[in-house]
C-alpha cells in the first residue's frame, strides 16, 4: 500500500512530531541521570570538577570536601560578593576605572583562594591514591579542543 496525498503528510508529520518529543524525553532523562547531583553549591561545584578522576579518587575529594565544607562555602561565598561589587562598580555612574580595577582584582584574588582550596583538597586525595588508581586519570572532554 502507497501513501499519497495529504493523508501521507499527516502521518509522515505525526511520525515526525513523535520522533521530536522521544528524542526530548530521552535527552531529560539522560541528563536527570548523568547531570549534576543533588546537593548544596559546593556539592555541586566538587561534582563537576572532578568527573576526570576515578571513582576512588572522587570518593577521598568528596569526602575531604564535606569535611571542609564550611571553609569552601565561606571562600565561595566571598567570590559571589565580590563578583557583585564588580558588577557594581561596571554599572556605576559615572564609570571609575580604579574602582573597576580594585574589583577585577579583588575578583582574582577570591576566585584564586577557591581555585586553590580546591587543588590542595585534589593534590591530598592524589597523595593518598596509589600509582594504579592515578593512572586513571583523564582530561576532561570538551574544555579544550
Amino acid at each position: 500500500m502507497t501513501l499519497r496525498g495529504p493523508f501521507a503528510i499527516t502521518v509522515l508529520a505525526v511520525l515526525f512530531v513523535s520522533l521530536a518529543l522521544n528524542l526530548l524525553i530521552a535527552g531529560f532523562v539522560a541528563a536527570r541521570i548523568a547531570g549534576p547531583r543533588a546537593g548544596d553549591e559546593i556539592e555541586r561545584i566538587v561534582a563537576m570538577g572532578i568527573h576526570a578522576f576515578p571513582p576512588e579518587i572522587r570518593r577521598t575529594i568528596t569526602d575531604k570536601a564535606l569535611g571542609e565544607r564550611h571553609q569552601l562555602r565561606e571562600r565561595f561565598e566571598e567570590l559571589k560578593r565580590a563578583r557583585d561589587r564588580m558588577f557594581e562598580a561596571m554599572r556605576s555612574e559615572p564609570l571609575d576605572r580604579a574602582v573597576l580595577e580594585a574589583a577585577f582584582n579583588d575578583m582574582r584574588e577570591k576566585t584564586n583562594a577557591l581555585q586553590q582550596a580546591g587543588q590542595d583538597l585534589v593534590a591530598g586525595a592524589l597523595a593518598d591514591a596509589p600509582p594504579d588508581v592515578r593512572r586513571h586519570i583523564k582530561p576532561p572532554h570538551g574544555l579544550f579542543p
